[in-house]
């Protein structure tokens, strides 16, 4: 932690050196949008770091987390923008494109790619520079409901996605209304299928999406088979159907996709359940990336912005973050520090974490996975065959958001 804060008071002096505005330099604005529990422990954090950091004060202003974006961007036009806010993982290359968020030096990269987990750094990744820091990252494994389980003499989760259709037969009674799975539609939510079967989303130079691969085609037509040719999945990605959480918690699916956000409440409401990893495909066990990152918004004040960010990423930090939420620590070394007995789940998702794949940072990123939705969706109806659902809405990302027309 004391090399993490050395190397930040360094740049203090090249980036005060970059403007000319005169600026209180000890004075942070957080916009922040976490939840009622999350920001209890953030406060704690806010307040240790202004005790050991006397001469700067920190002011924290919370921002509903679905109004974050239109809010930043209406402040950014009108500079009344914050120092940091916290924005979802897909926002940030938006905000490099518009030029707003500040580059982090390559020396605090260098640094921190020893210790934070690799997934949630480059999720800040765009052409070539780093245009924030995690402060948040999660991922999907399968939750299952044990008595489901065991009810059908089924004594573990599957393990591959044969195992998953052999068993998911067995647990479903459409009759009683019981099925092996609900899922999610969305293209976040299909990501643990697309990158199991070895499906690439976009070239590596993020000019050209790769969804229409036959990787990809393999992938969702599994997906589809589950609900249109095993009958294993209840449809639960259907307008005005039970969803997933609501349907696994009352007993009707056995098996979703979900986060470790839901642990706690599940516990709470005394469900016998499990949790797995994603089912092995062609290309092993696989997930996807969700979370948020802080951004720095204004060069003059990205000295003290940097060295508070360290604070937050610090082993010490990251193992209270997780034990008082129980989410996954951003830092590698915090790990041995989690409380495996009180949250037996969160070494399930630490190893998931290993398999997991970052969304490209694309500024277009909503607006493509709306296509991508769209596009699904008349799969699972019958009424495109994956093949074609996944040409059309490449072809369409292609043309429309890439700039590569096929």
């Amino acid at each position: 932690m004391k090399r993490w804060v050395s190397v930040a008071i360094v740049f203090m002096s090249i980036f005060s050196g970059c403007s000319n505005k005169k600026v209180s330099s000890n004075k942070l604005t957080i916009w922040e949008s976490y939840n009622d529990e999350e920001h209890a422990v953030f406060m704690t954090l806010v307040k240790d770091f202004m005790q050991k950091n006397t001469g700067i004060t920190i002011s924290v202003q919370r921002i509903p987390f679905n109004g974050m974006e239109q809010k930043l961007l209406t402040a950014l036009a009108s500079h009344t923008n914050p120092d940091i806010a916290r924005v979802d993982y897909a926002f940030v290359a938006k905000l490099s494109s518009r030029e707003a968020a500040i580059a982090i030096p390559d020396s605090i990269i260098t640094l921190l790619k020893a210790h934070i987990q690799k997934p949630a750094l480059y999720s800040n990744f765009v052409n070539g520079k780093f245009y924030g820091l995690p402060d948040q990252t999660t991922c999907i494994a399968l939750f299952y409901n044990k008595d489901i389980f065991k009810k059908d003499n089924i004594t573990s989760p599957p393990a591959t996605w044969e195992n998953f259709v052999r068993i998911g037969k067995r647990l479903t009674d459409e009759h009683a209304g019981v099925y092996a799975f609900g899922m999610h539609n969305s293209l976040w939510w299909t990501f643990p299928f697309f990158n199991s079967f070895g499906a690439q989303f976009v070239s590596d130079n993020a000019r050209k999406c790769l969804l229409d691969s036959k990787e990809a085609v393999n992938a969702l037509k599994f997906k589809v088979n589950l609900y249109r040719k095993y009958h294993i999945e209840a449809g639960a990605w259907q307008s005005g159907a039970i969803n997933p959480e609501i349907g696994f918690r009352n007993g009707k699916y056995a098996m979703i996709f979900d986060g470790p956000w839901s642990i706690k409440s599940m516990q709470d409401a005394k469900l016998n359940f499990g949790v797995a990893l994603i089912p092995r495909g062609p290309n092993g066990s696989a997930t996807t990336v969700g979370g948020t990152d802080m951004v720095i918004l204004n060069k003059d004040k990205a000295s003290i912005a940097i060295k508070f960010l360290l604070f937050l990423l610090s082993k010490d930090n990251q193992a209270k973050w997780a034990n008082s939420l129980w989410e996954i620590p951003l830092n590698r070394d915090a790990y041995p520090l989690v409380d495996t007995v009180k949250n037996p789940f969160i070494s399930v998702f630490i190893k998931q974490m290993e398999t997991a794949v970052p969304r490209p940072p694309l500024p277009e990123y909503s607006e493509i996975e709306q296509v991508f939705n769209q596009e699904m969706e008349l799969a699972l109806l019958g009424k495109k065959t994956p093949e074609k659902a996944l040409k059309d809405a490449t072809k369409k990302v292609n043309e429309t958001y890439l700039g590569q027309a096929k």
